[in-house]
């Protein structure tokens, strides 16, 4: 008798006419899933923890400096005995991240290629945020789904309203999710300088700027501008920090505030949202779009600045995998958000004028310009 697996594995293979008319649907789907991509979904937090133990034990920073290392040369560098190094190995040789040649190993291409570029502390920092931070909040993903609220911020207790004012019960945390926010933001802030010419701004807002590193990017590209950035006051010391150390200081002004409270700074003909609208419902997006339409000059302009996925929702994969921790930890609401979306809160803020602009990156970043 041929069971549920068994068929998904002929029909896949395209070599049975069983069952003609469901065959003919799965082969007309190209998009259908194979069973190894159902492995990969129903063991992906194995795969994960193989990749965070691969870099906390730093398997890929010895391959980088020594490659074509044995097993046993690599366990007695990282001070492993045999039988863990044996288990290591087996899991980074399977998932690619290695490549294994007669009895010796050496990073695969696109490992090797974070320490040609420079970009492997980035890297590091994104798979620590995963494992400290994403992970643990999304044990509360079905639940959160459920009570349609961030259950996962229980994960990591305290008296703030949300993630981001418990950083400071958290400092441990805090400078975790900090130092990825840092990377990430150095990795797709070329994307940002290279398709949003700020020459025609002079008074710009970064809106919830985090550590700085958005402003500090693109003041350094832009010398004619002048930025505020507004973030809650627990977190200005750290923006202020990074100003000082890339002598910004005269140019970058951090403001504390509560953006959802407190009164945008009038006078300035830019406002950006990098990496915020993804935290929010909506309703909360265009009620700060609103505020930024109010405070703008007229000719002034938005930018909105992250991860969106398409008008059809179907994807990207990044985009969809990126949601459950907007819904189930930081606070209540937010997900990557389609263009569609993001369309129809700038028009709800009162914006007519709106450029899409697809960065055509390994991330689904993308920028929206709206004008006033």
């Amino acid at each position: 008798m041929t069971t549920l697996l068994n068929f998904l594995d002929v029909a896949n293979s395209q070599k049975t006419s069983v069952d003609g008319e469901t065959l003919r649907l799965l082969k007309d789907n190209k998009d259908s899933l194979k069973m190894s991509d159902l492995t990969m979904l129903l063991f992906g937090h194995a795969a994960f923890q193989y990749l965070y133990a691969g870099c906390e034990l730093g398997v890929f920073e010895l391959l980088s400096r020594e490659p074509d290392l044995t097993k046993e040369e690599i366990g007695d560098r990282l001070n492993l005995e045999a039988y863990p190094t044996k288990c290591l190995m087996l899991g980074l040789t399977a998932l690619k991240l290695v490549i294994k040649e007669g009895d010796t190993y050496r990073n695969s291409f696109v490992m090797q290629m974070l320490f040609v570029d420079g970009i492997w502390q980035e890297f590091y920092d994104t798979v620590l945020f995963e494992a400290r931070i994403v992970y643990v909040g999304q044990l509360d993903f079905v639940e959160s789904l459920r009570q349609n609220r961030n259950v996962g911020l229980r994960q990591f207790p305290g008296e703030g309203p949300d993630l981001y004012h418990r950083f400071i019960e958290h400092p441990e945390i805090e400078k975790v999710f900090y130092n990825y926010m840092g990377s990430w933001s150095r990795l797709a802030n070329p994307l940002l300088i290279k398709n949003v010419d700020f020459s025609k701004f002079q008074k710009v807002v970064d809106v919830s700027g985090g550590d700085a590193t958005n402003a500090t990017t693109v003041a350094a590209a832009y010398p004619n501008l002048d930025i505020t950035l507004l973030e809650i006051p627990a977190s200005c010391p750290i923006a202020q920090k990074k100003i000082d150390a890339h002598g910004l200081t005269d140019r970058i002004h951090v403001r504390g505030v509560d953006i959802f409270v407190d009164e945008f700074p009038k006078g300035h003909d830019c406002f950006m949202f990098i990496h915020v609208l993804v935290i929010w419902t909506l309703e909360e997006n265009t009620f700060l779009l609103r505020k930024a339409y109010e405070a703008l000059e007229p000719g002034g302009s938005v930018i909105i600045f992250n991860s969106i996925s398409s008008d059809n929702e179907d994807g990207p994969v990044m985009a969809a995998l990126d949601s459950p921790y907007f819904m189930a930890l930081p606070a209540t609401g937010g997900m990557i958000y389609s263009w569609a979306d993001h369309e129809k809160c700038l028009r709800d803020a009162g914006f007519t004028k709106m450029e899409r602009i697809d960065c055509n990156a390994w991330t689904p970043h993308g920028i929206i310009i709206a004008t006033k």
